[in-house]
């Protein structure tokens, strides 16, 4: 899944043959990895929320915040150090990013008060989005044409599901050892992993088409061969990099078309991950039982990103976008007017959700929102769309729980009228249709 090409047939200049092959192997993992303490510790507030309801008194106002201050903490991460990454490298913001994480993870498990959790929440949602961009601009930045989709899109999400299962397994092994300091350990354990990926990923090379546009091809080529990947031929000359030139022309409709699509898909995806439990609860299921629906919702989206990673780079991604979206739309509204005449009905409803998210609009916003820029901009751009996004799924949990307890389950319906939206931006968006092209293939087509 994860292998970028054939190995070259000798080591890479200046590495040993056992580092060059640690290299080659893990580098894609390690930089996705991030997206796993990602789906962890954004999604564990879902389950935690369980048991800081009770612990603080919580309000339906105070719960919608509690999950959405990390977003927005994120969607700030996002745009500054999107642009960070594009300036000064993607490895050094690896490295920055997780140490504040660290640290924001282990200040959120000893907290007292609610306002205290708020800000911890928000500096580890900071933490997120220094990663996000970084690692997002990264993979794409590595990944052959031919398995770009699996890459930087099917990878990172395989590893964002794998920490949202981790998150609900930790909450239910604790809650019965740990009783109502359940959610401390939930927020503290986050920063084991995080810190085994700081460590791992100092071995990381650099990015070899940022250094490309940097003007540094022969660092870049030296990284290229150590990856295993092919260079690609055409080699552009550095260019000034400006961030106006997102704004112009063809470049500011796809920021505009791959932001909204990004935002759309964050808004309404957020009822199969995040604000899943509160919608469990307001359909009458007792909080054990609601961890068990959410496990069932991210195991299933699991399977649909490992059966999407084997036709994203095979299909059209713009006809795979548009079936999916009237897909999730119409599970959407089978939630919201069946899912209250049975258990059975919610949760066949609910896998269907997460499944059609999974496999089609929750991979390709990221794989898109990466093609969609040059080198120079692509963290920035990336950021700016992974940030609406954030703001969206923010909006999603602040809403939600307050529109359950007026409108019950029916409420799904307005979080699915999202992938309408979305389904209309893919219609209208023919340069969507990047399966089998080179970045710069990609970047050149007109809009």
């Amino acid at each position: 899944m994860t292998s970028l090409s054939a190995p070259p047939a000798a080591p890479a200049a200046g590495l040993s043959p056992r580092r060059a092959r640690f290299t080659r192997r893990w580098t894609p993992r390690l930089v996705a990895f991030g997206e796993f303490i990602d789906g962890y510790d954004l999604l564990v507030m879902g389950a935690a929320l369980l048991f800081l309801k009770p612990a603080f008194d919580l309000t339906s106002l105070q719960v919608g915040w509690l999950s959405a201050i990390a977003f927005i903490g994120a969607a700030v991460g996002l745009v500054v150090f999107g642009d960070l990454s594009d300036r000064f490298g993607r490895k050094v913001i690896f490295v920055i990013n997780l140490v504040f994480f660290v640290a924001a993870s282990l200040a959120a498990a000893f907290v007292t008060e609610v306002w205290q959790l708020m800000i911890a929440r928000f500096l580890i949602g900071v933490a997120v989005g220094m990663d996000i961009p970084t690692s997002h601009a990264f993979l794409t930045e590595i990944a052959p044409k031919q398995k770009r989709g699996r890459i930087a899109g099917s990878l990172p999400n395989m590893m964002w599901l794998c920490g949202a299962i981790t998150s609900v397994l930790v909450a239910l092994a604790l809650r019965d050892i740990a009783g109502e300091n359940t959610w401390r350990w939930m927020f503290g354990l986050a920063a084991v992993p995080a810190l085994a990926v700081l460590i791992a990923r100092q071995f990381l090379p650099e990015s070899p088409r940022w250094l490309r546009a940097q003007g540094r091809h022969e660092e870049a080529a030296r990284v290229f061969e150590t990856l295993g990947v092919e260079e690609p031929k055409a080699a552009p000359a550095p260019e000034r990099r400006e961030l106006r030139k997102l704004l112009r022309g063809g470049a500011g409709r796809k920021l505009v078309v791959v932001a909204a699509f990004f935002a759309f898909n964050n808004f309404g995806g957020a009822v199969a991950t995040v604000a899943a439990p509160v919608v469990m609860t307001a359909a009458g299921i007792g909080a054990g039982h609601t961890l068990y629906f959410s496990l069932a919702g991210y195991t299933a989206g699991l399977a649909a990103v490992l059966a999407g990673a084997l036709v994203i780079d095979r299909v059209n991604r713009r006809t795979l976008g548009l079936w999916t979206c009237l897909g999730v739309f119409l599970a959407g509204l089978g939630i919201a007017f069946l899912g209250d005449t049975s258990d059975g009905a919610l949760l066949a409803f609910y896998v269907c959700y997460s499944l059609l998210t999974w496999f089609g609009p929750g991979v390709l916003s990221w794989v898109w929102s990466s093609e969609a820029f040059p080198t120079q901009l692509r963290g920035v751009g990336s950021g700016i769309a992974q940030g609406a996004g954030r703001l969206m799924a923010a909006l999603n949990v602040t809403l939600i729980p307050t529109m359950l307890d007026h409108f019950g389950l029916t409420t799904v319906a307005v979080a699915a009228c999202a992938y309408m939206v979305c389904a209309a931006l893919v219609a209208a968006s023919p340069f969507l249709a990047t399966t089998g092209k080179e970045l710069e293939e990609v970047d050149a087509t007109p809009v």
